[in-house]
């Protein structure tokens, strides 16, 4: 999407969120994509870590961002 759309997105979104006075519900939405962050984020830094320290990068999820396992689970 890159950043232009997903500005927009995120600002009507937000705008749409005070327009109808559910204010509180913008952090879970947000809490999601914090999430998603995270997650990418402690996947580079413990894969960079066991890289250095046993020579082979080891991965805490089987992919990042955790949201995609959801996706990839078979029905």
């Amino acid at each position: 999407m890159g950043d232009t759309g997903s500005l927009a997105l995120g600002g009507a979104l937000g705008a749409l969120m005070v327009m109808i006075k559910k204010e509180l519900l913008i952090r879970f939405l947000g809490g999601v994509f914090f999430a998603e962050t995270v997650s990418v984020l402690v996947q580079k830094i413990y894969f960079k870590y066991t890289k250095k320290k046993y020579g082979q990068g080891r991965r805490v999820f089987k992919m990042a961002p955790i949201i995609i396992i959801s996706n990839c689970r078979p029905s």
